[in-house]
């Protein structure tokens, strides 16, 4: 994500990664093998480290001015919109790191 985009650009190109997270969970999930599970690993961990890139990108951007951040303030209406989908996009994650764990590491009664 670059810092250059504008906020109707952001929230466009974080709803398009949540769309990729949720169809990658959803495969992870339907996937029948350790195989099949492993074949998907590459594009779950490209999809985590985005996440997370575009996560730290919106936090500098929700930076109070004069407080280092080098960014121009978020608009106060738009900023409870952004952090739900971070929010959002955080669950997701969760989500997906747990999927990727062994079963027998998985709490009882975390589905």
């Amino acid at each position: 994500m670059t810092m250059g985009m504008s906020m109707p650009q952001m929230q466009q190109h974080m709803q398009q990664h949540m769309a990729t997270m949720q169809t990658l969970h959803a495969k992870m999930a339907a996937a029948q093998t350790p195989a099949e599970r492993q074949a998907l690993m590459a594009d779950h961990s490209k999809a985590m480290h985005e996440g997370m890139d575009m996560m730290k990108g919106m936090k500098a951007m929700g930076g109070k001015p004069g407080m280092g951040s080098g960014t121009t303030p978020v608009d106060p209406a738009q900023h409870q919109p952004m952090m739900e989908m971070r929010m959002d996009m955080m669950q997701t994650m969760m989500d997906m790191m747990m999927q990727r764990m062994p079963a027998a590491a998985t709490p009882p009664g975390s589905k």
